[in-house]
C-alpha cells in the first residue's frame, strides 16, 4: 500500500478514502442527517461514491499526464522484432487527431494509468437503520412448567424452595429411667396382693359359721 506517513489517503482505497471525508465532513455533520430514513440516508451515500469515484478517476488522469500532451489509448496488438511495435486505438476526435498530428514522430511517454487500481475502500459507509436491533438475553426467565406461565423472580425462588415449609417439630422428651417398669411393678404387685387376701377372708367366714 503506497502513501507518505503524514496522509490517510492510501492508493488501494483512495476511492473509499474521498468518500469517507466526504460523508464525515460535510455529510453527517448536517442537522438532518439524522433526521432521515434509511432509504434516504442510502441514497446519499451512493450519491457520494458517485462523486468520489469521479474525483479519483479525473485526479488519475491530471497527475498521470501533468502537463504534457497525452492521448487516451488502448492497446492492441504489439509485437517484439528489432524493438517493440505497439497498435493503439483511441478517439478520433478533432482534438485528439490534432494532438497526434502535432506531436507525431517525437519520443512519448506512455503511462499505464489504469484507475481500477484507485478504487477500493476500507469500508463502505453505512446508513443508519431505523430501528435498532433489541439486545438478545441469553437467560430465559422462570417459566411454569405445567402452564407455560412467566413467574417472577420471587415467585420463582420461593418455588424452588418449596413454598413456606413448617418449622421442625421439636422431639418429645424421653420418660425418666425406671418410671414405667415401677409403674407396672405397682399394678403387678397390688393384684397379687388382693388375690393373697381373698382365701383368707373365706377361711374366716367358714370358722365363725362352725362355732356359731
Amino acid at each position: 500500500m503506497e502513501a507518505t506517513e503524514d496522509t490517510v489517503f492510501q492508493a488501494e482505497t483512495l476511492r473509499g478514502d474521498v468518500q469517507n471525508r466526504i460523508m464525515d465532513d460535510v455529510v453527517r455533520p448536517m442537522p438532518g442527517w439524522v433526521k432521515m430514513s434509511e432509504r434516504e440516508q442510502r441514497e446519499v451515500i451512493n450519491s457520494t461514491a458517485r462523486i468520489a469515484s469521479d474525483l479519483v478517476r479525473e485526479a488519475v488522469k491530471l497527475v498521470a499526464h501533468r502537463d504534457f500532451p497525452h492521448m487516451i489509448v488502448s492497446l492492441g496488438k504489439w509485437t517484439v522484432k528489432e524493438g517493440i511495435k505497439l497498435e493503439v486505438s483511441g478517439s478520433d476526435s478533432v482534438e485528439e487527431i490534432t494532438k497526434l498530428a502535432s506531436n507525431g514522430g517525437k519520443q512519448a511517454i506512455l503511462v499505464f494509468a489504469s484507475v481500477s487500481g484507485f478504487m477500493g475502500s476500507r469500508g463502505e459507509p453505512q446508513a443508519d437503520k431505523d430501528e435498532p436491533e433489541l439486545p438478545i438475553d441469553d437467560e430465559q426467565p422462570a417459566h411454569d412448567p405445567d402452564t407455560g406461565e412467566i413467574l417472577d423472580q420471587d415467585e420463582g425462588e420461593e418455588g424452588d424452595e418449596g413454598g413456606n415449609p413448617l418449622p421442625d417439630a421439636e422431639p418429645l422428651p424421653e420418660p425418666p429411667e425406671g418410671e414405667e417398669e415401677g409403674a407396672d411393678d405397682q399394678d403387678d404387685g397390688g393384684e397379687a396382693e388382693e388375690a393373697a387376701s381373698a382365701p383368707s377372708r373365706r377361711r374366716g367366714r367358714s370358722r365363725q359359721t362352725v362355732d356359731a
